[in-house]
């Protein structure tokens, strides 16, 4: 399932997004491009993982939830 029509992406660089969710606008947290792939840090700035794709991360945000 994907679930990258929750987030919004807002691009804050180079390489790094800030996430949103869709309805509320609350932060989510934070995705950061690596020479390994993207990594995902949650609301509280804590690693979630590294993913091959953006769409990836976004997913491990959501069943992080």
């Amino acid at each position: 399932m994907d679930h990258t029509e929750h987030f919004s992406l807002i691009e804050d660089g180079h390489g790094h997004w800030i996430i949103r969710h869709q309805i509320t606008d609350f932060f989510a947290g934070t995705i950061l491009r690596t020479a390994g792939g993207f990594r995902l840090r949650n609301e509280n700035g804590r690693t979630v993982g590294n993913f091959p794709t953006i769409e990836a991360a976004l997913d491990g945000l959501y069943a992080r939830a």
